[in-house]
């Protein structure tokens, strides 16, 4: 499925493995470590990642405690793809999108081992509270985001990592990411300014590949 794991992290568009695929063929080549699972579902649902409309399903729904069933989901699609296209595709191809994307976090063979959804006998879906990543899971998702959206820049605020859509994609709130990231300013990757909002977030080691050797080799 090389479409899926370009979308996914682990393949570039010339269909050669990245630094996460390589990790991941040599490390966890069946894909079943949650730190794994978490850098494919972050690559799929990231704010400036390739399926726009993962990342829309995701930061609308995947809210623990949130309850909804493909309906509301065919119905969000619907709005996102219709504001941000002008085309609504057929209905059967709506709810074709709408299963792959619930399938991938409900199936053995997908991202079930988040824990991320759960399929109730009526058809519905239910988010619940999840364990946090892997301290360097996160910091490998930093890098890349802070790559990608503020390149170039060695200090944010917090708050674009809060409401940028970035903790929402690892359904973090702002406690749970100030956390994770005094985890990782132990570790030296980045330190963090409190002492006055708005808070400031410093990427000291800015190399995803970095978090990698640390995530599968530490």
């Amino acid at each position: 499925m090389p479409r899926y794991a370009m979308r996914a992290g682990l393949l570039t568009k010339g269909n050669q493995l990245t630094h996460l695929g390589e990790y991941a063929v040599a490390r966890d080549p069946y894909l079943e470590r949650p730190s794994t699972q978490w850098l494919l579902h972050y690559h799929l649902s990231a704010p400036h990642g390739s399926t726009a409309f993962w990342h829309f399903l995701v930061r609308q729904r995947f809210v623990p405690g949130n309850m909804f069933n493909a309906d509301d989901l065919v119905a969000d699609l619907t709005g996102f793809l219709a504001q941000e296209t002008g085309n609504i595709p057929a209905p059967r191809s709506l709810r074709s999108t709408v299963t792959v994307f619930t399938g991938t976090y409900v199936k053995p063979d997908g991202l079930a081992r988040l824990g991320l959804l759960e399929e109730g006998s009526d058809a519905t879906y239910r988010v619940p509270t999840v364990d946090a990543p892997d301290t360097w899971a996160l910091g490998y998702a930093l890098a890349d985001y802070w790559s990608a959206n503020f390149s170039g820049r060695l200090t944010i605020n917090l708050d674009d990592l809060v409401h940028g859509g970035f903790a929402a994609t690892f359904l973090l709130g702002e406690d749970r990411l100030i956390q994770l990231l005094l985890q990782l300013k132990q570790e030296g990757m980045v330190d963090l300014y409190r002492i006055s909002r708005p808070y400031q977030v410093v990427l000291l080691q800015p190399s995803a590949e970095y978090a990698l050797q640390k995530l599968y080799e530490g």
